[in-house]
């Protein structure tokens, strides 16, 4: 069964330019990335892509929500491998990563139907695209790259956003970052005591305990009073005898 989207925003990355298609509004937003901020597969700077991005998000509007993040095919490096031995394919995966022009890179390897498809991506991007959505307010569903979700992803329209949203559980679980779960948190109502709420129940019990326990204070702060009636000793004069 398809899974609902109710917020959720589709962003491309691609060489010069990133787009955010926002499905509340139906609309995409283009953002032209300079030269002088990523070129090459590379971020050249971090802080001030942050700050560009940033103001953009804000002049159109764009509410932090869900994200999805798609790699276009023109800032990674993949190819499609046979089916082979596990000894033959590693030392394949080996070579691969080793001709990458990186010095940290991500990779991943899905299995198809016939073979594998190996993809890997320079690691300053991802953690780069993390952080600036994140800290920005965005929650981010996955990472992945265009050659996984089954169409030649060049711009983000309502159509290609339509296909991605009814194929969006399968695409999210080839993610190649781990992302936390956000189970939503259940209202558990408070428990109930002959119709009165406990945590009101409690307050009264403390209340009833803390105004005892006053009371007693005051009354061993009171001095004892004496008693004002002295017992006088009556004495018989007459039995007294006067020795001389």
């Amino acid at each position: 069964m398809a899974e609902t989207i109710n917020n959720l925003c589709i962003v491309l990355l691609t060489r010069s330019r990133l787009e955010i298609y926002d499905l509340n509004q139906k609309k995409v937003f283009p953002f032209n990335i300079p030269a002088s901020l990523f070129r090459d597969m590379e971020i050249i700077n971090k802080n001030e892509l942050e700050t560009q991005l940033s103001l953009f998000i804000n002049f159109y509007k764009v509410k932090p929500m869900p994200v999805l993040i798609i790699l276009a095919n023109d800032i990674y490096f993949d190819t499609e491998i046979a089916n082979i031995d596990e000894s033959a394919l590693e030392s394949i995966i080996n070579n691969f990563l080793y001709y990458l022009p990186f010095e940290e890179s991500i990779h991943k390897i899905y299995k198809q139907t016939k073979g594998y498809y190996l993809f890997a991506v320079n690691k300053g991007i991802v953690e780069t695209l993390k952080y600036i959505f994140t800290k920005i307010g965005f929650n981010i569903e996955g990472i992945v790259p265009s050659g996984i979700t089954g169409i030649d992803i060049k711009t983000i329209d309502a159509a290609s956003a339509d296909y991605i949203t009814a194929k969006i559980r399968e695409i999210k679980n080839q993610s190649i970052i781990v992302v936390p779960s956000r189970s939503k948190e259940k209202n558990v109502p408070e428990k109930k005591v002959l119709g009165i709420n406990r945590v009101f129940m409690l307050l009264a019990v403390f209340l009833v305990l803390l105004v005892t326990l006053l009371f007693l204070l005051y009354k061993q702060s009171i001095p004892v009073k004496k008693s004002a009636n002295l017992l006088t000793s009556k004495i018989d004069f007459s039995r007294v005898e006067l020795r001389g």
